[in-house]
């Protein structure tokens, strides 16, 4: 006759499945939104969607993945006391962590790159891109490289999840405290990399101050992931405490995936919330025009005449939309862009705000009527071109 087997402490069939299901369902519903938000502004309202753009949506389809894993883990279970698991599912388990994690440092990649891209759209001085491009090529290499030993932590990899397999693998808890702190060091790095030259930026305080907030939000993905570190040392009871580490980590990211959208969202605010965009803050612009169109006083009689006309318009508080901080040197004497007007561009209001430090002076040539010159075609009709001068003198 059989021994009874120990009846065991009811506490253990206590079940927690269902906190990764509704912490991953919140946070990646709210990526999404961001990402949906940061798409429809970036391709349709200004029509600039660029690989920043792609970056972050490639970064949201692997949280995805890395969330759905976590997600189905409950289903091998993730959540509840290893001792009253099916232990016939347990290789099932550790296969889908092991493909979390994989995806986790894929889409962590992708957040930091779509970040890092996005400042090169922006901050386009020769000193800041040169930088940025130092820091990409830095956090790139980092991340390839633990995105790398991640996938082939075990030799063969099946032996992650099948220790039985003859082989080999790296031990999990240096290696996750090693991959955690270089993380935390490459957020800071993207995160600190902007900072100097907004603070550099002839503003006002309250709009410096605002710009430098909307760009810091990222720190808080780092104390995210300072946070993690705690919960990556596990017990032999795995399934019930790898909840923490695994909600954690998919917060992580769709963290960073807000953050990297919430700067790129206000020409769709200022769409349902006029006063974002409009400040007291007036910009004025210097138009020199020449033409030939027969009008007394203002057309072309002999070698023409020049016209000056002074505009201003409002501007409102300078978001990192509003930037694209224009500098042709390191010396910050701005840049001279010249460029043919298509159809839907003539009569569009280009401008830079004064208090960037930037003075635009805009000169329109007007060339119409019969051609001077045999050489011109007939049919040429209107030409306009546009140049605009950019100083860092004042009027």
């Amino acid at each position: 006759m059989s021994a009874l087997q120990e009846p065991l402490d009811p506490a253990l069939y206590e079940s927690r499945a269902h906190i990764p299901i509704a912490v991953i369902t919140v946070v990646l519903s709210l990526a999404s939104i961001a990402v949906g938000l940061r798409t429809h502004t970036r391709a349709v309202i200004l029509r600039q969607f660029g690989i920043d753009d792609a970056t972050a949506i490639l970064a949201l389809i692997l949280a995805y993945g890395s969330g759905i894993m976590v997600a189905s883990n409950t289903l091998y279970g993730a959540g509840r006391h290893i001792q009253v698991v099916d232990l016939s599912l347990l290789w099932k388990y550790f296969r889908t962590f092991y493909v979390s994690i994989v995806l986790y440092n894929g889409s962590l990649t992708a957040i930091k790159i779509a970040f890092l891209l996005q400042y090169y759209r922006i901050l386009t001085t020769q000193r800041m891109r040169r930088v940025i491009t130092g820091a990409l090529i830095f956090v790139a290499l980092w991340s390839i490289s633990q995105l790398l030993v991640t996938i082939f932590t075990c030799t063969p990899i099946e032996k992650f999840w099948k220790p039985e397999v003859e082989g080999t693998c790296i031990p999990n808890l240096p290696f996750w405290y090693i991959n955690a702190a270089g993380n935390i060091l490459t957020d800071v790095i993207v995160f600190a990399t902007p900072l100097p030259a907004l603070g550099a930026l002839n503003l006002r305080k309250s709009q410096k101050l605002m710009l430098l907030g909307i760009f810091s939000l990222g720190f808080f993905t780092c104390a995210i992931s300072i946070i993690r570190i705690q919960y990556l040392k596990l017990s032999p009871d795995v399934t019930w405490d790898n909840v923490e580490s695994s909600c954690w980590s998919i917060s992580e990211l769709c963290s960073g995936i807000i953050c990297a959208c919430l700067p790129t969202l206000r020409p769709l605010l200022a769409k349902f919330v006029p006063s974002i965009g409009t400040s007291k803050n007036t910009s004025y612009y210097k138009q020199h025009a020449s033409g030939r169109d027969g009008t007394p006083g203002t057309g072309y009689s002999g070698a023409g005449r020049m016209k000056s006309v002074e505009t201003s318009s409002e501007r409102g508080i300078v978001y990192p939309e509003d930037i694209e901080l224009h500098g042709g040197s390191d010396s910050g004497k701005g840049v001279r862009t010249d460029h043919r007007l298509s159809g839907h561009q003539q009569g569009r209001n280009h401008y830079i705000p004064q208090n960037l430090g930037f003075q635009p002076e805009m000169k329109t040539e007007i060339a119409s009527g019969i051609p001077p010159s045999p050489s011109m075609r007939a049919d040429r009709g209107i030409e306009v071109k546009r140049d605009f001068v950019i100083t860092n003198g004042s009027y």
